[in-house]
């Protein structure tokens, strides 16, 4: 799997699949934000997207303990109104669940995907491979 596109940009979501599937550690949770905007005079299509993982020690005798913050990255992006409006679909189009909450305003779509677990991020991966790799199509 390459991370990277040939200009070095890093590709978030599947930087985020790599650390996942090399990871010999169970609690490695991760949160997915993506915010779409329309309020903006200077950039009316807008997105920011970001991604937090984390990692814990379950240890028996302690319990679960954090431990570590692996990555905090952010991406903005001005979108034209087709990239927009096709981002958009893929997120109405999702319903909410047990990992994945959606949010809706006149100016602004949110969808926030978070999970606790390898198996997790996977379902994930499975379940919005398609806005995932519209997201990465964007900065190559």
């Amino acid at each position: 799997m390459n991370f990277m596109n040939r200009d070095a940009n890093l590709k978030q979501f599947e930087f985020l699949r790599y650390v996942n599937e090399n990871s010999g550690d169970e609690h490695v949770m991760s949160k997915i934000s993506i915010v779409l905007r329309r309020d903006k005079i200077e950039a009316p299509y807008y997105m920011v997207s970001k991604i937090k993982l984390s990692s814990c020690i379950d240890r028996p005798e302690n319990g679960l303990i954090h431990a570590m913050d692996m990555m905090n990255h952010h991406r903005r992006y001005n979108l034209t109104e087709n990239e927009f409006s096709k981002i958009r679909a893929l997120i109405e189009k999702s319903a909410d669940s047990d990992y994945a909450k959606i949010s809706k305003s006149e100016n602004q779509l949110q969808i926030v995907i978070f999970s606790r677990s390898d198996d997790e991020i996977r379902d994930i991966f499975d379940e919005y491979c398609e806005l995932f790799d519209t997201i990465e199509s964007l900065i190559d």
